[in-house]
C-alpha cells in the first residue's frame, strides 16, 4: 500500500511535517519528517487494523489498557452519553475497558452495508456490544432513534473530524498551525440531544494501549444569537485536545489525504 498509494505517502508527509513544525522545540521528531516516516505511519495504520479485530474480537485485556480520565466514564455507565472520536488511534479499544455492567455503544456511521457489517461482526464474537448506525440524514427520525438509545443508557460514538453525510456545515479550525474545515454535523447533534459529551482517544503507545476520557460539557446549549460562534468555541477546544494528542502519539493519526483541502 505504501509503494503504490501516492496519495497517501503525500497526506502522510504533508501531515507529519505539519506537525513537526508545529510542536517547534517539542517535536516528536529529530528532522523534518521525509518518506522513511510515511512508511512508519502507514506500518502503524496496519498494525492499527489489526488491532481493530482483535477489539472486535475481544482479545484486549484490561490488562493492557492506561485509562486516563476513567471517572468521566464512571459516571455515565448504563446512562446516556455522547462520545466524540476522530480518525485517531483505535477507538474499538473501548470494548475492553472494563465496568461493572455491560455497556451498549452505538457507533454513528454513513455506510449502506452498516447492517452486514454488524453481522460480521456477531459472527466474530456473539457478544458484541458495539452497534453500528446508518444514516442518510440527520433529520427528525433519526434524531428520534439516537434519542431513544440515549434514554435506553445507551452510548453514541460520533466521528467530529468527517460527517456521515454530505454537509457544508464546517467551520475553518486551525489545525497543528493552519485552517482546515471541521465539519459541524457532531456538535449540533449534540446540542439537539441535550446528553454529556466527551471526547476519547484511544491508541496504542509502544506495547501497550492508552484512552483518555476528556470531559467536554454536562450538555451543550448553543444560543441562537451567534451560534455559529458557541459551535466554533467548542470545536476548538476538542481541535487542542487533539493536537495534544498527536503530540504524543504521532503516527496515530489515520485521514490519508489531503486534510487542510478538503474543498
Amino acid at each position: 500500500y505504501w509503494v503504490f498509494s501516492t496519495t497517501a505517502r503525500q497526506a502522510s508527509v504533508q501531515y507529519l511535517q505539519k506537525l513537526h513544525d508545529f510542536a517547534g522545540a517539542f517535536s516528536p521528531f529529530e528532522g523534518v519528517p521525509q518518506l522513511p516516516q510515511t512508511f512508519t505511519h502507514l506500518m502503524q495504520f496496519g498494525e492499527c487494523i489489526l488491532d481493530k479485530i482483535e477489539g472486535w474480537l475481544g482479545r484486549v485485556s484490561d490488562q493492557n489498557l492506561q485509562l486516563h480520565g476513567h471517572e468521566h466514564f464512571r459516571e455515565h455507565y448504563q446512562k446516556g452519553a455522547i462520545i466524540v472520536v476522530s480518525h485517531f488511534g483505535n477507538i474499538e479499544l473501548l470494548r475492553a475497558v472494563k465496568s461493572e455492567h455491560p455497556q451498549k455503544i452505538n457507533v454513528l456511521v454513513y455506510q449502506k452495508h452498516a447492517t452486514q457489517f454488524n453481522q460480521f461482526l456477531k459472527k466474530l464474537n456473539q457478544h458484541a456490544d458495539v452497534n453500528l448506525l446508518s444514516v442518510d440524514a440527520l433529520g427528525i427520525e433519526t434524531a428520534l432513534i439516537l434519542q431513544q438509545k440515549l434514554d435506553q443508557g445507551e452510548w453514541i460514538i460520533l466521528a467530529a473530524d468527517r460527517v456521515p453525510i454530505q454537509s457544508d456545515r464546517i467551520q475553518p479550525i486551525e489545525f497543528l498551525g493552519e485552517h482546515a474545515d471541521w465539519p459541524e454535523g457532531a456538535w449540533i447533534l449534540a446540542n439537539l440531544l441535550k446528553a454529556p459529551v466527551l471526547a476519547v482517544f484511544c491508541y496504542r503507545v509502544k506495547d501497550h494501549f492508552e484512552v483518555h476520557i476528556h470531559n467536554i460539557a454536562a450538555q451543550l446549549n448553543f444560543p441562537r444569537k451567534d451560534r455559529a460562534t458557541a459551535i466554533r468555541q467548542v470545536m476548538r477546544v476538542y481541535v487542542h485536545l487533539l493536537e495534544q494528542h498527536c503530540l504524543r502519539a504521532p503516527y496515530q493519526w489515520f485521514n490519508f489525504y489531503n486534510f487542510w483541502n478538503k474543498r
